[in-house]
Order: C-alpha cells, then sequence, then structure tokens
C-alpha cells in the first residue's frame, strides 16, 4: 500500500469516527453535564496526545501557549454549542448541520476579504439552504432550539478552521492541539466542578462515550490529519471530510433507530451537494478523476 492510498484510508476512518461521536455524545449528555462530559473528553485527547508526543512537549514556548490559548476558544464555544444543541435535535439533522462549516468559511473569508464570493459559494449556499430548511423547519416554519445551537457550532468551527490555517504555519501542528485540548478540557472540568456537575463515571455508556470521543474522534483524527494530510491534496481531503454528515445519519439510523424520512433524505442530500460545491469547482473534479 503506497503512501497516498494509506493516508486517504487513515482519513476516512477519522471521518467515520467524526460522523459516529454525535451519536455517542446523545447517550452521554442524557447522563452528564455537558461541560463535565466536554472536560472528560478533551482532558483525555490531551493526555493520550501528550503521551505519545512526550518529546515534543519539551520544545514547547510561550508562543505555542498563547497561540492554543487563542484557538482554545471559538472550539470551546463550538463543542459547546454542538453538545448543548444535540440535546434537543437528531444526531442525524446535527451531523448535517455541522457540516455547514465547510459553507461558511469561504463566506467568512470572502467578508474578511471583502469580495464577493465565487460561484460555486453561491450555488452551495442556495443548495446548503435549501437542504436546512428542509431539514430542520417543521410546520411552524422556526428552527428547534437544538437545531440553532449546532448552527451556531458550524460557523464557529467555521471560524476555527479559518484560525487553523493562518496560526498552524507559525507553531507545531501537534503542540498546539495538545495545548488546545488542555486548555479545553481545564476549563470545562472547572465549570462543572464549580456548578456541581462532576463526578467519576459509573455508568457504561458513559464512558463509552467518553473512550470513543476523546481517542478515536479528537487524539486519533487529529493526529492523522496532522501528519498525513500533506500526502493527498486539500480537494481530496475535503471530499472525505464531507462524508462526516452522511456517517452522521447511518450511524444514527442503527444505533439510535432514528428515523430517517423523505424530507430528511433530501435535506441531508442538498447539504451534503452544496459542501461538494463550497470545496470543488468543476475543474477541480475533473483533476481529481483523472489525477493517475
Amino acid at each position: 500500500m503506497n503512501l497516498k492510498t494509506k493516508s486517504i484510508l487513515l482519513l476516512l476512518l477519522g471521518t467515520i469516527f467524526w460522523g459516529m461521536t454525535f451519536v455517542f455524545i446523545k447517550d452521554a449528555i442524557s447522563l452528564m453535564s455537558v461541560s463535565g462530559f466536554l472536560g472528560y473528553r478533551f482532558l483525555l485527547a490531551g493526555i493520550v496526545l501528550g503521551l505519545i508526543f512526550i518529546k515534543r512537549l519539551k520544545t514547547i514556548d510561550w508562543n505555542t501557549i498563547k497561540y492554543g490559548a487563542i484557538m482554545s476558544l471559538p472550539l470551546l464555544f463550538s463543542f459547546l454549542a454542538q453538545t448543548i444543541g444535540l440535546q434537543y435535535t437528531s444526531a442525524s439533522k446535527g451531523g448535517f448541520i455541522t457540516g455547514l462549516s465547510v459553507v461558511f468559511v469561504p463566506l467568512i473569508l470572502s467578508v474578511m476579504q471583502r469580495k464577493l464570493p465565487a460561484m460555486n459559494i453561491f450555488i452551495a449556499v442556495v443548495l446548503a439552504t435549501s437542504g436546512l430548511a428542509l431539514l430542520t423547519l417543521g410546520s411552524s416554519l422556526s428552527l428547534n432550539i437544538g437545531d440553532s445551537w449546532v448552527f451556531l457550532s458550524a460557523i464557529l468551527f467555521a471560524i476555527y478552521i479559518i484560525m487553523v490555517g493562518n496560526i498552524s504555519k507559525k507553531c507545531d501542528g501537534i503542540l498546539l492541539s495538545v495545548t488546545q485540548f488542555f486548555i479545553v478540557g481545564v476549563l470545562c472540568t472547572a465549570y462543572a466542578g464549580i456548578k456541581g456537575d462532576l463526578y467519576i463515571p459509573t455508568q457504561y455508556k458513559l464512558w463509552q462515550a467518553i473512550l470513543f470521543t476523546a481517542l478515536f474522534a479528537t487524539a486519533y483524527m487529529y493526529t492523522a490529519q496532522n501528519y498525513y494530510q500533506k500526502y493527498i491534496s486539500e480537494i481530496t481531503t475535503s471530499i472525505i471530510f464531507s462524508f462526516e454528515p452522511l456517517f452522521a445519519a447511518i450511524t444514527a439510523f442503527f444505533y439510535l433507530n432514528e428515523q430517517l424520512t423523505e424530507q430528511t433524505i433530501i435535506g441531508g442530500l442538498l447539504i451534503f451537494i452544496g459542501i461538494l460545491f463550497a470545496e470543488l469547482k468543476w475543474s477541480d473534479v475533473k483533476v481529481f478523476i483523472y489525477r493517475k
């Protein structure tokens, strides 16, 4: 197996893990506070990454800590919003709405650069908005409170992605991740402790959720992305990541017995196609298909 194929498979595996987290989070937050769960998740991910790259920790400097602290803010509030939202919406809908962050990235960049988005972004916004409407608007024509929280999470995560693109070039990516995980973990744990919501979990389902999200969806995926993404193009990577909502819907169907109605399937499909349009241009698609 060549390095390119290995990279694609490892990142695809991580994307499956990302999609599966929605069902585990729904289980966890029915048994534990949002801040307590996130505290355990990120502290454990930080400890695992720190142990794996313990030699690198000796080279950490103030610059890395400073930028890690800055980047931890949108990461923290994005995960808080997503986890709160999943208390009130389904895992499959949460996955599709979270995927909108891919569409928000070029929109936010266009605002920052004070120029109109490219035509593929306009098409992506129309498709994604139509899909979101089908997915979330009921007969009352209003967003469910959970959908609104996850929508906010997608915007915050888009901001985080942009910050990663700028800051990761200035510092060691692994050390940045470790710093962020510890800061988010400590803040969430401290808040849960102050609120009296912190305790050592005893339920199997809760530990299952904590271990899965910390080890596979956080520590593993961020490490795999930092190391292997350099061996494949950004186009290929974006296509791999765009499958996260699909994996979320499939997992929710089998694990939580969530019904995939015709409206949900069509809405999710429109968002999925919109995500692809946001990342690809037709010339890029041809390059991806015919690349040898």
